[in-house]
């Protein structure tokens, strides 16, 4: 029996929605389909949607802000049919990269947005 039949969206809880809606925007190249709400902001790319959703206050804490989160269970992984140029965009785009990674002819990097999310550019389609 199959009860989903696609990712549609993908919630990521935030500190400061419009920095990051700039970010996914501006840098990883996510168009913005809605940005009516200062709280809660739609980006989107080839079928799956991003949402940016603000932390409610009472759960902000200033000690995590902007550290890479290496600890997280969640990875966004973005398409890139070319991950050494893609990294070097990003690298002067202000994004903070890691070095390339090789694998059973997969080239991937990681890199983490300025909430400290970990994010992978991949060749994997």
């Amino acid at each position: 029996m199959t009860i989903v039949r696609s990712i549609s969206r993908v919630i990521l809880f935030v500190a400061d929605p419009a920095l990051m809606m700039r970010f996914y925007r501006d840098v990883i190249g996510l168009a913005v389909i809605d940005d009516g709400d200062p709280g809660f902001v739609m980006l989107g790319g080839n079928g799956c949607q991003l949402a940016l959703h603000r932390i409610p206050d009472e759960y902000l804490s200033e000690s995590e802000a902007n550290a890479p989160r290496e600890d997280s269970y969640v990875k966004f992984v973005f398409y890139s049919d070319d991950v050494e140029s893609d990294r070097g965009r990003l690298v002067a785009a202000g994004a903070r990269m890691r070095e390339i990674q090789r694998y059973n002819g997969l080239t991937f990097c990681d890199g983490a947005d300025p909430e400290g999310n970990v994010f992978q550019i991949s060749s994997r389609v």
